[in-house]
């Protein structure tokens, strides 16, 4: 258990470095801790890219009703999406021969780049996946350089 704790904490660093250095330093991305033994937590697939200038932040959320279990809120310039996939069907764990599906609550924190209005965000739900739109808020890609090569010089051995 403790070297899967592990593995999600090493994951969770590195997608805080990711998400900061394309979203800005106040960029976080949150998983749930663990409550039931090693049953994985459900952490949707969570894209976040740029379409026409806008930013475009899309969740996988499959068998969730999002007007119940889905809240999404802006909080000090972040956007914050938490829900909660339940389990429909009670069955034992003895029951299981492979358990590959998730339950449980989920949060995402998406910081919200500078100039976004809040009354201008859009929210929309359709086929299992939440879309939500941040109006020009997408910065341009910045052009790739070439990397130049700096010579490493050696000392030369006393003889």
């Amino acid at each position: 258990m403790l070297e899967l704790w592990d593995e999600m904490m090493g994951l969770e660093r590195r997608m805080d470095d990711l998400f900061r250095t394309y979203l800005g330093p106040r960029a976080r991305i949150t998983f749930p801790a663990f409550r039931e033994g090693l049953r994985r937590p459900f952490v949707p697939a969570t894209d976040v890219f740029a379409r026409k200038g806008d930013l475009v932040v899309r969740l996988e959320l499959p068998g969730v009703d999002p007007k119940k279990d889905v809240k999404v809120t802006v909080d000090d310039g972040v956007l914050v999406i938490k829900g909660e996939r339940e389990s429909t069907e009670e069955i034992e764990d003895e029951d299981f021969y492979r358990m590959e599906s998730c339950y449980g609550s989920f949060e995402r924190d998406v910081p919200i780049p500078e100039g976004v209005k809040e009354k201008d965000i859009k929210a929309g739900y359709a086929n299992g996946v939440l879309e939500i739109v941040m109006p020009g808020a997408a910065k341009p890609a910045v052009e790739p350089h070439e990397a130049k090569e700096i010579p490493i010089h050696t000392a030369a051995k006393a003889a």
